[in-house]
C-alpha cells in the first residue's frame, strides 16, 4: 500500500469522526499489517502492558513500532499512556515490570492498572463487556478511569 492510498483509506474513518468523541482499534500485540495499519491511521496510541515477565521486551517493541510509523506514514502519532493490565499487586513480577516501565517512560505510565480477575472472561463468555457485565468490579472502574483520563488530556 503506498502513501497515497494510506491517507485515502485513512480518510475514510474522518466521516465518523462527527458521531464519535473516540474511535478504538485494538489490535494484536504483534508486528503485523493490522497493527502497523492501524497505528497509521491513529492519532494516538495507548499501550497495555501486561505485568508478566516478558512485558517489558514487548513495550519495547511496540515503542520501537510506534517509532517507525512515526518517521514514516504516520508522522503526528502520539504516544500518550501505557496501561499497565492483568496487574497482581500481590506479586513482585508485577511490581517489578510497573517500576521498571515507569523508570524507562515516565511520563506515559498511568498511576493505574487494571487488575488480573476471573471476572473479564467471565463477561467475554457471557458475550458483553466487564461494565455491564458487573460495573462496579475493579477492571470494569479501571477502564472508566482510562477514559477519565483520556477525556482530560483532550
Amino acid at each position: 500500500m503506498g502513501s497515497t492510498d494510506i491517507h485515502a483509506h485513512k480518510n475514510l474513518l474522518r466521516p465518523l469522526e462527527r458521531y464519535f468523541d473516540y474511535i478504538l482499534i485494538d489490535t494484536p500485540p504483534s508486528e503485523s499489517m493490522l497493527t502497523a495499519s492501524a497505528l497509521t491511521f491513529a492519532d494516538e496510541v495507548i499501550i497495555p502492558l501486561q505485568a508478566h515477565y516478558f512485558a517489558m521486551e514487548g513495550l519495547a517493541q511496540a515503542m520501537e513500532q510506534v517509532e517507525k510509523v512515526k518517521q514514516g506514514l504516520n508522522p503526528d502519532i502520539q504516544e500518550v499512556g501505557i496501561l499497565p493490565t492483568m496487574v497482581n499487586p500481590r506479586t513482585n513480577i508485577s511490581k517489578s515490570v510497573i517500576d521498571t516501565a515507569k523508570k524507562a517512560y515516565p511520563d506515559l505510565v498511568y498511576d493505574f492498572g487494571v487488575d488480573y480477575s476471573v471476572r473479564h472472561p467471565e463477561a467475554t463468555l457471557a458475550g458483553i463487556p466487564i461494565a455491564l457485565y458487573d460495573p462496579d468490579h475493579s477492571r470494569a472502574l479501571a477502564y472508566k478511569r482510562l477514559a477519565e483520563v483520556l477525556d482530560e488530556q483532550a
